[in-house]
């Protein structure tokens, strides 16, 4: 009878370790199911700023919870048209998307949120061909060198509040 218990915990051993090493493999695509809930757009900070001037502006807000991305895709679509732009987990100016704040112009460079932060981006719509209100926006983080699914998106994008 003792034997024949080391003998089954010697498989459970083998089959647990078979387990651990799945799990090691699948971890990137893991990590993809959990930032559907952790890297979210805020809706409440997610506005077109239409203006009277002839640039036409969409501000958008993206917090990523207890995780890190190696770069989020925002995919801004409206009238038939859509258009994407890479928001890279190190700084750098990205045409037509600045930093949130009067400061600010679209030679600032941008960055990513880190792990448990927020950050909200101007994106110029009429330099990226827009001419009206967009009517999405969608985030999509990379992670392991890989796009996971679209985690978060607004489809009800309306005008800013003045100031």
């Amino acid at each position: 009878m003792i034997r024949h218990k080391k003998a089954l915990s010697g498989v459970v051993g083998m089959v647990w370790a078979v387990i651990q090493n799945l799990v090691k493999n699948e971890l990137p695509e893991q990590e993809c199911i959990n930032a559907f809930e952790k890297v979210t757009l805020d809706s409440g900070l997610t506005c077109y700023l239409g203006g009277a001037g002839d640039t036409k502006e969409m501000q958008f807000s993206i917090n990523v919870a207890d995780m890190s991305v190696e770069k989020l895709l925002i995919t801004i679509g409206g009238e038939g048209a859509s258009k994407s732009v890479e928001i890279p987990s190190v700084s750098a100016v990205i045409a037509d998307v600045k930093p949130y704040g009067a400061a600010y112009t679209y030679q600032n460079a941008i960055v990513a949120p880190g792990k448990n932060s927020g950050l909200t981006y101007i994106y110029n719509l009429t330099a990226g061909g827009f001419t009206g209100a967009p009517t999405y926006v969608k985030v999509t983080p990379y992670i392991g060198g890989e796009a996971c699914s679209t985690s978060d998106q607004v489809t009800e994008i309306e005008a800013c509040p003045l100031p």
